[in-house]
C-alpha cells in the first residue's frame, strides 16, 4: 500500500447536511488501527529535521508515490488542493493563472520555497506561479500551515509550501514514464539518479501538451476566444551532493520550467494570445555538523520568474536572490536556533512609471532569527523571534510561541500563537496603479489542536483566527497615476475556521479525508472575500483489489462569490475521481486515472469553466540494473 499524506482536504464541500458533506465527516471521524506506518522526517517547520509527531505546527507531508498517482496534471496546485486548508481559483485548464488561497488567506501570503530558495513574483499582487511549478521534478512536498514570518520573514502570513526536488540514493536507476489522455494530452518524463562513493546525483527531463479545452463560458461563438486552449510545456531538474567527510555535505541543485499556453483576452478575440511563462531556481548548500550538538547550513539561492504575452506585448520578470545561515544547538532537552538571511528582489517590467525606479525596482532585506526548543516527557515548548530591516520599510518584528501536551501515547494538545508580515511588492508601489507609501500588511494568529496517532491511524481538528490589518486591495480611486484603481491599504479580513482531518484502515480500505468549515471575512464591510467558500471537504478510499491499488476521489465545495462585493455567486459542486495502478512486470507498472468523472459543469473563477471529465493512461519503466 502506498505512503499517504497524513492529512487530505480539498476544496469544497456543499452545504452542511447535504450527502457529499455527510460522507466526508464520516470519512474523517472514523478511526481503527493499523500498522506499519513510516513517520516521515520534516525540516520546513523549524529548518532542521523533526519527525512529524514532534512538530508543534500543522504540517503535512506529500510523498513521491501520492505525486506519481496524479499522472497527468502539470502543476503542483493540483495536489495542494487535496489538502487541509487550500482552495484553488483558475482562469481555464492546468497551465492558467491559479490562485492558491489558504485558510482564505491571500496567494501572496503563502511562502514558496524550492529547494530552500524563495519563489516569489514581485509583478501585479505577488506570490508564487503555481501553474510553472512542475510534478514530474519533485520527490516531495511539505506544507506548514499557520503564520511562520518568524522563521522565514516577509510572505509567510498563511504558511509555507516547501518543495523539494528529486535526489540519487543507493545504485543507479532510470526511472521513465509515458502516458495519454484525453484532449491530445501527451506526457513523458525520465529520472537517471543514484550515488557512488561520496557522490550522489539526479537529472530529469520531463515535457507535456495538450491541446486543452475552451475555458471562456461567455465567448463569442466562432471567434478564436470560443476555441479551445492548449498548452505546451518542458521541465528539467539536476541535483549532485558529495559528502565531504563525516557529517559535513555540500549540494547544488536546479528546477526549470517553461510553459506556452492559450487564454481568451477578450471575449470576441480574433487572436491566439498565449502567455509564456519561465521559472528557474538554482540551490547550494552546504550542511555542516561542527561539534556532536552543533549544526549548521548555509544555502545560496537564486530564482527567476518570467512572464510575457502575444500577441499583445507585455513583459515582466522577477528575480529574487538570497542567502541564509541557519545553525543549531542541541543541549540536553534544550535547542536553540540561530539565523542570518539576506534577500533581494528585482522587477523588470515596463509597467513601472515611477522616475525614482525607470522600469526597473529593486529592494533588500536583511534579518536576524532566533529560536528555542524544548521537550521533556510528555511536554514541548517552541519559540521564535526574527528582526527584518526591509531598505524601504525599516524594521518588522515577528514572534511565535508553541506548547504541546501529550496526555497519553496517542492523544497530543497543542496551542500556538504568532505574528507575521508580507511587504507590498515593487509593482504595487511604483507601477501606474501603486502608490509608494504602502505599508506592509500584518498579522496575528493562534491556533489550537487536539491530534490522535496510533499506528498508520490519525485523527485531528484544529481551530484557528488570523487577524490581518493593512491589507492591501486594487479596488478604488486613490493617489496613483491611474484614474480608475489604486492599490491602497483598506482592508482588514479575519481569517477564522475548523478542521477535521482523519487517515484509518477499515477492512481492507485506507480512509483519508478532511473537512473544513471556515469564514474569511473582510470585517470593514462584514464581507466573505472574494473566490473562498464558507464550507469544503475531501474524501479518498484507496484498496488492494485484484493486484490493483485502487483509489476513489471526491472533492466537494459550497458556493462562494467571485467579486468583493458578495454579488456574483459562483455555485458549489461535487466532483468525482478513480485512479488506480498495477505493476504488469517487476519493471512495469500501470497507472489510470479518471476525473470529474461525472463532467461537472463549474466556475472558481467567473466566466471560466473547470476542467471537464478527463481520462489518463501512462506506463512507468524502471529498469533493473
Amino acid at each position: 500500500m502506498n505512503k499517504l499524506t497524513s492529512a487530505r482536504l480539498a476544496r469544497g464541500c456543499m452545504a452542511p447536511g447535504s450527502l457529499a458533506w455527510t460522507l466526508a465527516l464520516l470519512g474523517v471521524s472514523a478511526m481503527a488501527q493499523t500498522q506499519g506506518w513510516v513517520e516521515p522526517t520534516v525540516v520546513t517547520a523549524t529548518r532542521e529535521p523533526q519527525s512529524i509527531s514532534r512538530v508543534l505546527a500543522d504540517v503535512s507531508y506529500i510523498g513521491r508515490d501520492e505525486i506519481e498517482r496524479q499522472g497527468g496534471s502539470t502543476a503542483v496546485a493540483d495536489l495542494l488542493k487535496n489538502l487541509p486548508g487550500f482552495e484553488l481559483a483558475r482562469n481555464g485548464g492546468p497551465a492558467s493563472t491559479s490562485s492558491v488561497f489558504l485558510r482564505g488567506a491571500e496567494t501572496r501570503h503563502v511562502l514558496v520555497l524550492i529547494d530552500g530558495v524563495r519563489v516569489d513574483t514581485q509583478s501585479a499582487s505577488g506570490g508564487a506561479s503555481w501553474e510553472a511549478i512542475p510534478l514530474a521534478q519533485i520527490d516531495h512536498i511539505e506544507v506548514v500551515r499557520g503564520p511562520a514570518s518568524a522563521i522565514y520573514g516577509s510572505d509567510a502570513v498563511a504558511g509555507v509550501v516547501q518543495i523539494f526536488t528529486r535526489k540519487g540514493q543507493g545504485p543507479l536507476t532510470l526511472d521513465m514514464g509515458v502516458g495519454l489522455g484525453s484532449r491530445g494530452l501527451v506526457s513523458s518524463d525520465g529520472q537517471l539518479a543514484g550515488s557512488s562513493g561520496a557522490w550522489s546525483y539526479s537529472v530529469g527531463l520531463a515535457m507535456e501538451r495538450s491541446s486543452g479545452f475552451g475555458a471562456r463560458s461567455n465567448a463569442v461563438p466562432r471567434t478564436v476566444a470560443a476555441d479551445d486552449d492548449g498548452y505546451r510545456n518542458g521541465s528539467a531538474s539536476a541535483r549532485v551532493a558529495y559528502a565531504v567527510k563525516p557529517g559535513h555535505s555540500v549540494s547544488l541543485s536546479a528546477l526549470r520550467q517553461h510553459t506556452n499556453s492559450g487564454y481568451d483576452a477578450k471575449v470576441n478575440s480574433s487572436a491566439d494570445d498565449r502567455s509564456i511563462r519561465d521559472l528557474d531556481s538554482a540551490a547550494l548548500a552546504w550542511t555542516a555538523q561542527w561539534l556532536q550538538d552543533w549544526r549548521s547550513t548555509l544555502t545560496l539561492g537564486q530564482s527567476r520568474d518570467r512572464y510575457e504575452t502575444r500577441p499583445a506585448v507585455y513583459a515582466a520578470q522577477t528575480e529574487a536572490q538570497n542567502a541564509a545561515w541557519a545553525n543549531q544547538l542541541v543541549w540536553g532537552e534544550h535547542t536553540w536556533h540561530a539565523t542570518l538571511e539576506g534577500r533581494q528582489d528585482r522587477l523588470l517590467n515596463s509597467g513601472l512609471t515611477s522616475s525614482a525606479v525607470k522600469g526597473e525596482g529593486t529592494r533588500r532585506d536583511g534579518a536576524l532569527g532566533l529560536g528555542y526548543e524544548w521537550q521533556y516527557e510528555a511536554y514541548a515548548l517552541q519559540s521564535a523571534i526574527r528582526e527584518d530591516h526591509d531598505s524601504a520599510f525599516g524594521t518588522h518584528v515577528t514572534g511565535s510561541l508553541a506548547g504541546g501536551l501529550a496526555l497519553n501515547a496517542q492523544w497530543r494538545l497543542r496551542a500556538s500563537w504568532g505574528t507575521a508580515f508580507r511587504a507590498p511588492t515593487l509593482y504595487q508601489r511604483y507601477s501606474s496603479y501603486g502608490q509608494a507609501n504602502l505599508l506592509p500588511e500584518f498579522s496575528r494568529t493562534s491556533e489550537l489542536g487536539l491530534q490522535y496517532h496510533e499506528g498508520a491511524t490519525q485523527w485531528g481538528v484544529t481551530a484557528y483566527n488570523s487577524h490581518v490589518r493593512d491589507l492591501i486591495q486594487f479596488d478604488a480611486p486613490g493617489v496613483c497615476a491611474d484614474t480608475r484603481n489604486c492599490y491602497r491599504n483598506v482592508g482588514q479580513a479575519q481569517l477564522q475556521g475548523l478542521e477535521l482531518t482523519g487517515e484509518v484502515s477499515v477492512v481492507n480500505v485506507r480512509l483519508s479525508g478532511s473537512a473544513s468549515i471556515d469564514a474569511p471575512k473582510n470585517t470593514q464591510k462584514d464581507l466573505m472575500l472574494a473566490r473562498r467558500a464558507r464550507q469544503h471537504a475531501s474524501l479518498r478510499a484507496e484498496t488492494l483489489w485484484a493486484q490493483w491499488n485502487v483509489g476513489v476521489q471526491m472533492l466537494t465545495s459550497g458556493k462562494r462569490y467571485d467579486d468583493a462585493a458578495n454579488l456574483t455567486v459562483l455555485g458549489g459542486y461535487t466532483t468525482w475521481g478513480v485512479d488506480a495502478q498495477t505493476s504488469i512486470s517487476p519493471q512495469f507498472k500501470l497507472i489510470l486515472r479518471a476525473d470529474n468523472l461525472t463532467d461537472k459543469r463549474y466556475q472558481t473563477a467567473l466566466n471560466y469553466e473547470s476542467a471537464p471529465r478527463t481520462v489518463f493512461l501512462g506506463l512507468r519503466w524502471t529498469p533493473a540494473y
